[in-house]
């Protein structure tokens, strides 16, 4: 979100950010997520962390990279919340789409198609299946910042477990052509599957990513015995 509002010049140069008790107070995180928001825009560039001062914007986000932490479930649903979703296409399942490809009856599913990004340019393509007794309205997946939150608001189905799979890939024309890029080009392809309460596949989404325009990101903290 700090990286967007960079990008779209809420933030300037020489702009202070929010101090980390003020984002743990804004966003309802903890200490410590706020913290490594602010060391992933500093290893990025975007910002100089000075004492006393704070946190000081020192260059543009570059709107071609989505940076994706790893670390709890608030953290998995952050690129669906920040790349904003342009749809392209959204009905009933096709034969030779998403559900096909994961072994699914399309006669029990919708498919979405769309881009995703945070700047001109798309970070992603992306396909989502929705159980065809929990389809949102297209204006409902508009006015909410993820799909699950609009099935949520509706039908009141929450997900809550999210299996995510990360695999390397190689874009076709179609997708290249999609995403402005060279087929054959190296990409990322993400698959998750969300899961409601009784455990039964309620949404689920694959979305290629060109290599140069997402990374992942994730940081250990050692354990130390007693």
């Amino acid at each position: 979100m700090l990286r967007a509002a960079i990008t779209n010049g809420t933030y300037k140069v020489g702009d202070l950010l929010p101090t980390e008790q003020e984002l743990c107070a804004l966003h309802d995180i903890s200490r410590h997520t706020a913290r490594d928001a602010l060391r992933l825009l500093s290893e990025a560039g975007l910002v100089t962390r000075k004492r006393r001062a704070g946190t000081i914007v020192t260059a543009p986000a570059e709107p071609a990279v989505f940076v994706q932490p790893l670390g709890g479930f608030q953290d998995l649903l952050q690129y669906a919340r920040d790349a904003q979703l342009k749809i392209m296409t959204y009905g009933p399942a096709p034969e030779d789409g998403l559900a096909q490809a994961m072994g699914l009856d399309t006669a029990g599913w919708w498919e979405l198609r769309g881009q995703r990004g945070t700047g001109p340019k798309a970070v992603g393509v992306t396909r989502v299946l929705i159980r065809a007794d929990c389809v949102p309205e297209r204006a409902e997946i508009q006015a909410h910042p993820t799909i699950a939150d609009a099935i949520e608001a509706r039908f009141g189905i929450v997900a809550t477990r999210i299996d995510q799979q990360i695999t390397a890939m190689v874009l076709d024309a179609p997708l290249a052509q999609l995403l402005g890029t060279e087929p054959g080009a190296a990409a990322l392809r993400t698959r998750r599957l969300y899961h409601d309460e009784q455990n039964n596949l309620f949404l689920a989404s694959e979305t290629a990513h060109p290599a140069d325009r997402f990374v992942y990101s994730q940081s250990f903290t050692r354990e130390r015995g007693d």
